[in-house]
């Protein structure tokens, strides 16, 4: 039973580190020379995108002090 909870626990620190750098990753992306309305499409996709992964990064994150508070 210790052994499964370890296990859980890593797993889950893992995958909330990779989140979070993939979000701080997105928060400084590439510059891409692209026209005006490519770019205003590629803009909004960007922040969209930020804001998905920010909010699966927080929850990750969330989710793993509560595994290891309780």
């Amino acid at each position: 039973m210790v052994t499964a909870w370890v296990l859980n626990a890593v797993g889950l620190y893992a995958t909330t580190v990779g989140a979070l750098l993939i979000y701080l990753h997105l928060r400084h992306p590439i510059p891409v020379h692209l026209q005006a309305e490519e770019k205003t499409a590629y803009e909004r996709h960007q922040k969209r995108l930020r804001i998905g992964v920010g909010l699966l990064a927080a929850w990750l994150l969330i989710q793993d002090i509560a595994v290891l508070m309780l």
